[in-house]
């Protein structure tokens, strides 16, 4: 993961050391620099039930929810084509099922992830490609069940020490003078060293930044929406 992070870095670098070399050498002194504000977002949605072992009454219920996926990006371009910058991705979903008598217990779960780091890119008209290395991040998992006497389970499980990249490509089209719209690819890979684990019904099972024997992993390719401003 790491050879590919470096050479998608050093791709663009590449990339934004050439443009300088031109744009300097037709611009002068001068060039066009300024202000990145960058928003990708899309809607989570869930709605979903399992019915791969239940053949009787009385059935599942139906789990679903709404979220939000925003991967925010902050920088400044430089002679109009290079980006120096940093991301920061912001991720909820909530989903709730409800309780079955005599089948499924009630459901309540909150996914919750952050992380953050440096971004390089290469803007060209419309085009804009850009590479975040993740220094930090986390991911937080809360789930509570319950029946028809109240809670029987409520347990949060949270992984850190993240690694990882993110690759965007794109292309905006101008709204006004300064804002764009358009779509956008973001790939994005991700592992996790440490889990902590909370049972705040049953204390015995809890622990707190175990190394993990095998790191847990999470790559996503997601079509998203990009809102960006430049002045």
């Amino acid at each position: 993961m790491y050879t590919f992070t470096k050479f998608a870095l050093g791709f663009l670098l590449l990339i934004s050391g050439h443009t300088f070399a031109q744009t300097r050498s037709s611009a002068g002194s001068g060039g066009d620099k300024g202000f990145y504000l960058e928003e990708t977002f899309f809607p989570v949605y869930v709605n979903k039930n399992d019915t791969r072992s239940v053949t009787t009454s009385p059935g599942v219920a139906t789990e679903s929810g709404l979220g939000y996926d925003f991967r925010t990006t902050i920088g400044y371009t430089f002679f109009g084509q290079a980006l120096l910058g940093f991301t920061y991705n912001l991720y909820a979903l909530n989903t709730k099922r409800a309780y079955v008598s005599g089948g499924d217990s009630g459901l309540d779960e909150t996914t919750s992830r952050s992380e953050y780091g440096p971004t390089i890119g290469y803007l060209h008209g419309g085009f804009r490609f850009l590479a975040t290395l993740f220094l930090s991040g986390s991911q937080t998992v809360a789930t509570k069940n319950a029946d028809n006497t109240g809670i029987t389970g409520d347990i949060s499980i949270k992984t850190k020490e993240m690694s990882g990249f993110q690759i965007t490509a794109g292309y905006t089209f101008g709204m006004f003078s300064n804002v764009e719209v358009g779509p956008s690819l973001v790939y994005r890979t991700v592992s996790y060293k440490k889990q902590s684990k909370t049972n705040n019904l049953n204390a015995s099972e809890n622990y707190s930044d175990a190394s993990l024997f095998s790191k847990a992993q999470d790559a996503t390719l997601s079509p998203m929406v990009t809102l960006l401003i430049r002045y």
